[in-house]
């Protein structure tokens, strides 16, 4: 059986040098690739990351099916995250 999930990779850390580029949240989904896209498209569209601190624009663009990047614009910086569809393909 498949195990989808919904990934938000984002810069984490603090300012500067010390942000990483990293899986900050999975979403176990409990239909399948379906069902795992809407939640996506909905993540992508509402996840709140800690930067920008003060939200001024969201752009969301669908990059296929399974991978959208948002672009959140705040007072004086710029910051974005992806949300893709993934399958479990092996844990060991």
């Amino acid at each position: 059986m498949s195990e989808w999930r919904v990934l938000i990779e984002e810069n984490v850390g603090g300012f500067g040098d010390r942000k990483e580029w990293r899986i900050s949240d999975i979403y176990e989904v409990e239909g399948g690739r379906e069902e795992a896209r809407s939640i996506a498209g909905e993540l992508a569209m509402r996840h709140t990351p800690k930067n920008p601190a003060l939200l001024r624009e969201r752009a969301v663009y669908r990059v296929n099916e399974d991978s959208w990047i948002t672009m959140l614009i705040g007072v004086s910086t710029r910051y974005h995250y992806r949300v893709t569809v993934a399958e479990l393909f092996f844990r060991g």
